[in-house]
């Protein structure tokens, strides 16, 4: 224990003195008392179908056996809780009436001793069944996070981050409930139901059946209706929260935007019509549960002097001397009139708990739609794994839209030599960078092929494809962690050397060692803590590190001043060296770098060659570079 909590503390630069030796003891208690994960077996793949329909029967299935003995707890502590009324008649008819006063001592020590075992196995009914739902949580969690990770990009862009939050949460929160306290409340109310209506027979079956058909269809009809109206109630609660975490992720993530704007009144007048929505949902469940909770107490009371007053006849007329051993006596009737009031309390459980399985319902509902997208970009069910890959690629007459737009790239075809570099340039939004996620495979074409090595990318592994690509975007991404950590996440196997070997590539070993611990200072999350010069710099270096075959920059010098720019043309040229390379480029100094340029515009490239070769043919790039030299006049990239 020492040793973990050691290992924790100097991993966050603090000293660790161990843990108090009067601590110890409940310490490892407690790590004793942790659920056991380690028996949960997790597959991951970029395959569809390979799970069934998510639903509570599919999820719950494996743990049968656990929800059973749950279940079995439910029924022994509803029937020793139920000992008491029946304890009631015995007392009067076989005790006080008789004035037997050792009857009633031992009548009085009975139902004590069912009291205490009922709370025994009640609250070892609710570890077990807090350990279990726990566990289920657990799995779920696990299996939603997974099938995020093998979602293909398309599914990223359409969705809102929030609403994704949401289902994460709220919606994994909601199910949980339903699963630790609805279900097993269920259970325990509908054997309660049970066990009441067994006693009430027991004590008068003409009584019973009076209660029966004077209650049942009342609460039949009040459940129909309070079904009928919650279910729509919660269905939009469930949507008002995703709009609020949705709307709150996005004012988050936009929040320098926002200041430099002045949008901070506008986004909380926004924020609180959302959250306004959300309030309005709630309210809405809350007046129907509401009226429904009223109606029924008053069906209880009205019932309940009902049953005294037909009892009374009953009773008169079937035992006339109220003989303790009659057929029908006033132990069974003081009895029967307190189980009336119980017989109502399950009934209320069970529709109270609707609000529950429609709230645990509603999310089933968006995770199964969740865990039923299949990822777009799917891996055949043999891949060839690819080894040692050269970077040959060709595109066949490939054309691609988004959604049912209006094709991006239409009957395009290249072929790029290995170890060769080519630039894309051309205006904005003309599929540059859709043409380097297709040959990443984040989608997949409409039409044509695309072949790396003469291999298809569809027939390929993806994981063996992905271990061998770079990556370098054109907005970077930097986990929270520390510098060494995202430098690594492209090659975890990598030693320290082999990182400040990546940073000296890019030229930023300076940038390190001014860093207050070097490799180990934090780096808040999205990078906040560095200029965006840096960041671009510290992907570039996780690039570099990862030993790719293909390598594509998009944009990656787009954040980096003139002065840093210059300052890793040579750590470029040691990244493209030996490698296939893709460059997408407004500026053409770093286009130029490349052994052949494209201009990718209207649906195709319109031109191709080295850069002299299109100057030359005075076209579409011989204007772009004439403006980009008017632009840089004076400067040095104006002289190149």
């Amino acid at each position: 224990m020492k040793g973990f909590g050691s290992k924790h503390a100097s991993a966050a630069g603090l000293p660790f003195a161990g843990i108090p030796p009067e601590m110890v003891e409940k310490t490892n208690a407690l790590m004793e008392d942790e659920p056991d994960f380690n028996d949960l077996q997790l597959t991951f793949s970029h395959r569809a179908g390979e799970e069934q329909t998510f639903s509570l029967i599919n999820f719950l299935s494996p743990y049968k056996y656990r929800m059973l003995g749950a279940l079995g707890l439910v029924g022994m502590t509803e029937a020793l809780l139920l000992l008491g009324p029946y304890l009631v008649k015995v007392a009067i008819d076989d005790a006080i009436i008789p004035k037997d006063f050792d009857v009633l001592i031992w009548v009085a020590a009975a139902w004590i001793l069912s009291l205490f075992v009922a709370g025994f196995v009640s609250g070892f009914r609710q570890r077990y069944v807090g350990r279990l739902g726990q566990l289920l949580m657990y799995e779920l969690r696990i299996r939603v996070f997974a099938h995020l990770q093998r979602l293909s990009l398309d599914f990223f862009t359409k969705e809102k981050a929030g609403r994704l939050m949401a289902r994460m949460t709220s919606d994994i929160e909601a199910l949980s409930n339903l699963l630790q306290n609805g279900l097993v409340n269920l259970v325990a109310q509908t054997l309660s139901l049970l066990f009441i209506i067994g006693i009430l027979l027991s004590f008068n079956i003409k009584l019973t059946l009076i209660l029966l058909v004077i209650a049942a269809p009342v609460m039949l009809v009040m459940t129909v209706w309070f079904k009928t109206v919650s279910a729509k109630g919660y269905a939009n609660v469930r949507n008002r929260i995703a709009d609020v975490l949705a709307d709150l992720q996005e004012s988050l993530a936009g929040m320098r935007l926002v200041i430099s704007f002045n949008r901070m009144k506008h986004n909380i007048i926004s924020h609180r019509n959302r959250v306004g929505d959300y309030r309005d949902a709630n309210n809405y469940t809350a007046r129907v549960s509401a009226t429904y909770s009223s109606a029924t107490m008053f069906v209880d009371s009205a019932t309940t002097i009902i049953i005294l007053a037909v009892g009374y006849l009953i009773l008169v007329d079937i035992n006339p001397t109220l003989d303790p051993q009659g057929a029908f006596t006033v132990g069974a009737l003081v009895a029967f009139a307190n189980m009336v009031s119980r017989f109502f309390k399950p009934i209320n459980s069970l529709v109270g708990l609707y609000n529950e399985f429609q709230s645990g319902n509603a999310a089933v509902i968006k995770l199964r739609e969740l865990l039923g997208t299949p990822p777009s970009v799917q891996e055949k069910s043999d891949p060839i794994e690819i080894e040692d890959m050269h970077g040959d690629i060709k595109i066949r007459n490939v054309s691609f839209r988004y959604d049912a737009n209006e094709p991006v790239l239409k009957n395009l075809s290249l072929h790029i030599e290995a170890g060769k570099s080519i630039s894309f340039v051309g205006p904005t939004g003309a599929g540059k960078s859709t043409l380097a996620k297709l040959i990443a495979r984040f989608y997949d074409p409409n039409e044509g092929s695309i072949l790396i090595d003469d291999y298809n990318l569809k027939d390929l592994s993806i994981k063996s494809l992905h271990k061998q690509l770079g990556v370098v975007p054109q907005e970077p991404f930097l986990f929270h962690g520390s510098i060494k950590d995202n430098i690594r996440f492209s090659n975890m196997d990598a030693s320290s050397d082999d990182i400040m070997q990546a940073c000296r590539a890019v030229g930023i070993e300076d940038l390190i060692e001014r860093l207050p611990q070097g490799l180990d200072t934090p780096c808040h999350e999205r990078g906040s803590s560095l200029s965006s010069g840096e960041r671009q710099l510290l992907a570039l270096a996780r690039a570099f590190l990862s030993k790719p075959r293909v390598l594509i920059l998009d944009e990656a010098t787009s954040n980096i001043d003139q002065q840093s720019e210059s300052k890793i043309e040579q750590a470029l040229d040691n990244l493209l060296e030996g490698r296939t390379a893709i460059i997408i480029a407004h500026r053409l100094a770093t286009a130029m770098r490349a052994n052949i340029i494209a201009v990718v515009k209207d649906q195709g490239i319109v031109e191709m060659g080295s850069h002299t070769e299109l100057i030359d043919r005075r076209g579409y790039y011989a204007e772009m570079h004439k403006t980009w030299m008017q632009q840089n006049a004076g400067t040095n990239l104006g002289q190149q």
